[in-house]
Order: structure tokens, then C-alpha cells, then sequence
């Protein structure tokens, strides 16, 4: 049995990617039965996908919440607590949803003659957003490391960052880095990093790259000249939106001619030693870029969930990972 851990900052597109890859595989690979757990207690109540195993089923958010008197994150790690004492009734419902879903796909595909021989199940985990799920409590070891044991489950973490959040410019460029670093060496997982929503980059973004934003996609061999280069481009753009503010710019009335200081302005900002006039922002984000780059790590795969080829492409990198290959 094989499957993903799907984790990352909330709004990064966890659901979204569960049904399309659920989508995905009944075409691609409709001999291999998907199993989908939903482990947000918070979820909203309608899923896009059809849910196998709903931990909500176990302890609910709000109603926790209301009974409890607790915040939302007292509440996530009181609902963890519960789900770390309850892991033998997950593993349970799991096996149940797996037996049922082979089941299906013995019926609707191995019927015909010549079928194809029947692929190894495939669980879906849908993770919670919320940081408290992974720092503060250890239900999420608990969980995979029973599901390796028990059910011989080999799971790939697949930590999805909103690509046109994390690339709106290169401070929180590199905290995306950072935590896709910490969650990489937290699950003692193989691991691969999506930019999920790859069809939001702003064109600006991509303008900023010269190279239609491969440069966000290899973190560990970001050069310190690239993020140089990538630091004045985004000072200059900053610079003329800030123009654009104070100007009123409208399609009835465009934006008015340069004039000789702010072309030297926009002259200054392509030689600034950044190094040495680059303020406390640039040297601490060059620090941590430095952790990054150190580690070798870090990289992504973008993804659009409604591009075939980029989902056949990050399909493949995860069956890479945990040796999926039959």
C-alpha cells in the first residue's frame, strides 16, 4: 500500500489537489483503488471529493471548541491529543475503506478479459494547515509510523506552497523555503515540494526571473547573484507601483513621463551594494537562504491542478519517492 501525507500552510490547496488527483488517477491509473482521509477535524462540511475515512466522525473542531471553552489552537491540539489515543479506530476505518474500494475496482475493471492486474491501494491523507498539528503534538508520527507497521503503508509527504504567495517577493520567497525545509526533516518522510496554483504567478514575477520562474523552483541553488538580481527588480517594481499610487494612474489618464531624478533613482537601485546598503531584511533573509542552500534540499515541482502534464509529472515524482513502480 502506498500513499501521500498532504500538508502545508492553510489556503495553500490541500482539498483542491485531493480530488484532482483522486480525478486524475481514475483516468491515468483506474486499476489503482484511492482512498481518501480527510484528517482536518476542521474541514469544511462538503468536500470536493468523496470521503472514505472522516476524522470529524471522531472529534469535530467546533464542537470541541464550544464544549471545551477553548481557542482554535487549544482546540487543534486538544483534537490531536484525541486522535493520537484513537489511532487503532483510524488504521480501522482505513482497512475497512480499502477493502471496499478494491472491492469496486475488482468490479468495474478486472470484469473485461485481458484486464490489467490490480495496482496496490492508494491513501490520500488530507492534513490540517495549522502549524500546532506538526510543533506541538505527535499524532502525526504516531499515525504514519502505524500505518507503516500495521498496514505496510509507504507514504510520501507532498508539502504544497501557494506559489503566488510565496513568490510575491524573496522574504517570504525564503520563509517558504524555511518551512518546507523544517517539514521535510519533522516527517522523516521521502518528500516533495509543490508550488501549487502555478497558473496564478503574477506576470510581473515571471518578468522578474527571465526565465518563466524556473528560478523559484530550485531553492538550494538559488545563487546569491540570482537573489541579488531578483532583489533590485523587485525594489524597482515596488518603487514605480509606489509612483503609480501617488499618480492616480487610470486608463482615461496615463501614468506621466520619468522625470531626470527618478531616472537616477531607477539608475541607483541597479548598482545598490546590497551587501552593505541592503538594511537588516536583505541580510537576514541572505542568512537564512545561506541555511537553505547549506541543507541542499529544498526544491519544488509547480503545479496546476488542471494540467494533466504537471500532475502526470508530480505523479511520477511521488511514486519515485516510495518506490512505486509496478
Amino acid at each position: 500500500m502506498f500513499g501521500e501525507l498532504i500538508c502545508g500552510p492553510p489556503g495553500s490547496g490541500k482539498t483542491t489537489y485531493c480530488e484532482g488527483k483522486r480525478q486524475f488517477l481514475s483516468v491515468y491509473d483506474p486499476t489503482r483503488p484511492v482512498v481518501m482521509l480527510n484528517l482536518d477535524p476542521a474541514n469544511e462540511d462538503i468536500f470536493p471529493y468523496p470521503c472514505d475515512v472522516d476524522i470529524r466522525e471522531l472529534v469535530d473542531h467546533a464542537t470541541v471548541m464550544q464544549e471545551e471553552g477553548l481557542g482554535p489552537n487549544g482546540t487543534y491540539l486538544f483534537c490531536a491529543a484525541v486522535m493520537q489515543a484513537n489511532v487503532d479506530w483510524v488504521l480501522a476505518k482505513v482497512e475497512e475503506a480499502v477493502e471496499r474500494r478494491v472491492q469496486e475496482v475488482l468490479a468495474t475493471e478486472m470484469t473485461a478479459a485481458g484486464a490489467k492486474t490490480l495496482r496496490a491501494p492508494y491513501l490520500l491523507i488530507d492534513c490540517p494547515g495549522q502549524v500546532e498539528f506538526y510543533v506541538d503534538a505527535q499524532v502525526m508520527p504516531t499515525l504514519t509510523h502505524a500505518l507503516a507497521k500495521r498496514l505496510q503503508c509507504s507514504l510520501c509527504t507532498v508539502h504544497l506552497v501557494d506559489a503566488g504567495i510565496a513568490t510575491r517577493d524573496l522574504p517570504t520567497y525564503v520563509s517558504s523555503c524555511v518551512l518546507s525545509l523544517t517539514t521535510m526533516i519533522d516527517h522523516e518522510l521521502p518528500h516533495v515540494n509543490v508550488l501549487s496554483k502555478w497558473d496564478t504567478l503574477p506576470a510581473e514575477v515571471l518578468e522578474d526571473t527571465g526565465d518563466d520562474g524556473a528560478t523559484y523552483l530550485n531553492a538550494s541553488a538559488m545563487l546569491s547573484e540570482n537573489m541579488d538580481r531578483l532583489w533590485r527588480r523587485q525594489l524597482q517594481r515596488r518603487r514605480h507601483e509606489h509612483r503609480m499610487a501617488q499618480h492616480f494612474v487610470t486608463a482615461a489618464q496615463p501614468a506621466p513621463q520619468l522625470t531626470p531624478e527618478e531616472r537616477a533613482e531607477d539608475a541607483q537601485l541597479t548598482t545598490i551594494d546590497l551587501p552593505k546598503h541592503g538594511g537588516r531584511v536583505y541580510r537576514y533573509t541572505r542568512l537564512l537562504m545561506d541555511v537553505v542552500e547549506g541543507y541542499g534540499l529544498v526544491g519544488y515541482v509547480p503545479l496546476d491542478v488542471q494540467n494533466q502534464e504537471m500532475m502526470l509529472r508530480l505523479t511520477q515524482e511521488v511514486d519515485n519517492a516510495i518506490g512505486n513502480f509496478f
